[in-house]
């Protein structure tokens, strides 16, 4: 089998799997929520006067940004929708990470063979 159809293969077992579907529902759902994008439009807005705060040391600003930005996050971070989606998100990264290591793993036994040796 060539090493694309491999690949292709491989993207088609996750883009079938149960978890990168209710991945993408999750998004699109919060995608869909009005509310909560004017909050992280908000959030973000705070991010940017928290780095240009910081940027010019203006002490007092730094902390009520910061403290706002806490709160704000804290919040958007407990919504049900977002707690969820972020769950699976760093689900997903996990096995990304499994799979990586298994590919560079198999790659590096094929070059041993050849006396080639991985820089990792």
């Amino acid at each position: 089998m060539k090493p694309l159809s491999k690949i292709e293969e491989l993207l088609a077992l996750f883009d079938d799997s149960d978890l990168i579907k209710r991945y993408h529902k999750f998004e699109e759902t919060i995608n869909g929520d009005k509310e909560l994008l004017k909050r992280l439009a908000q959030m973000k807005a705070l991010q940017r006067q928290l780095v240009n705060a910081k940027a010019i040391h203006k002490k007092n600003a730094i902390e009520q940004f910061q403290n706002e930005y806490d709160v704000m996050r804290h919040d958007i971070e407990n919504n049900p929708l977002v707690e969820t989606y972020l769950d699976l998100q760093n689900e997903l990264n996990d096995i990304l990470i499994e799979v990586k290591e298994i590919i560079e793993t198999e790659i590096n036994k094929e070059l041993s063979k050849y006396n080639f040796v991985s820089e990792k």
